[in-house]
């Protein structure tokens, strides 16, 4: 029996969503069905999904209320296959990103497997740059790892089993959590397993969203809710390894750095 993925791709006033539908369309593995999730946009994308006439693409609407995990979690439930795949509406996926998933799962027993991607931009359309380096500390246990070096894991890059999802209670759907729920994602599933395996190509292009400051900001709101809400955990880590600092001091540091325009600072 053939590996069959739920591709779940939410949407909201995305001028790229073709771009994402199409690169899903043109894979070279052919077991999949994808779920459209349209936050009320106002660019007509069910027009763009009938014009595609692919009996595999779902049309899906609901009003999320700026809560993305809404949408996700309605796709997760309506989909049919018992391996979830994520993609966001500006992101694509190349060619060979299933096939190379699906052989993944069946050489290692995964449960939970991402890769790196490409990233680009609205100023550089496309540069070959991957968006993380493997160079960090990669400890056994994966919650442990995710805590210490903090979410270099893709939200277009995931594939895992639903069975995962559906026992961790879904993705949160809490305000606090908005924009980093998939991290929050991350962090419980590796509570109940430690299958995660990473594939160390880029299978995919990223998009970077160019307003930096609104970015830093969010971002340094994230880490207040993530250390309170792991606090105990981040403790008896920091405890077990014998550290004193962990990843959000370094990228709070550096965003500080950036903002006051010392680039090579920020860069290191």
């Amino acid at each position: 029996m053939p590996i069959k993925f739920s591709i779940i791709l939410p949407t909201y006033n995305c001028n790229r969503i073709e771009n994402a539908i199409d690169s899903v369309i043109n894979q070279n593995y052919k077991f999949w069905e994808l779920l459209v999730i349209d936050n009320s946009s106002k660019n007509n994308v069910l027009k763009i999904v009938k014009e595609k006439k692919n009996k595999k693409i779902k049309y899906l609407k609901i009003n999320n209320n700026g809560i993305i995990g809404k949408s996700r979690n309605l796709g997760i439930k309506k989909s049919k296959y018992p391996w979830i795949a994520f993609l966001d509406s500006d992101d694509i996926w190349y060619r060979d990103k299933l096939n190379q998933i699906q052989k993944k799962i069946i050489k290692d027993k995964s449960d939970f497997i991402y890769h790196n991607m490409h990233a680009y931009s609205k100023k550089k359309n496309f540069f070959y740059k991957k968006l993380y380096n493997s160079s960090k500390n990669r400890l056994k246990i994966k919650f442990d790892e995710l805590i210490v070096n903090g979410n270099d894991i893709i939200q277009s890059s995931v594939v895992l089993r639903k069975n995962l999802i559906k026992k961790v209670g879904y993705i949160s759907e809490k305000k606090n959590l908005v924009s980093w729920e998939d991290f929050d994602l991350w962090l419980k599933i590796s509570q109940v397993t430690n299958k995660f395996n990473n594939i160390d190509k880029c299978l995919g292009k990223y998009f970077i969203s160019e307003n930096k400051k609104e970015k830093h900001k969010r971002f340094l709101n994230n880490i207040k809710h993530f250390k309170r809400k792991y606090k105990l955990s981040i403790n008896k880590i920091m405890r077990k390894y014998n550290l004193d600092e962990i990843w959000w001091i370094h990228y709070a540091r550096g965003l500080d750095d950036y903002n006051h325009g010392r680039y090579n600072e920020a860069k290191k």
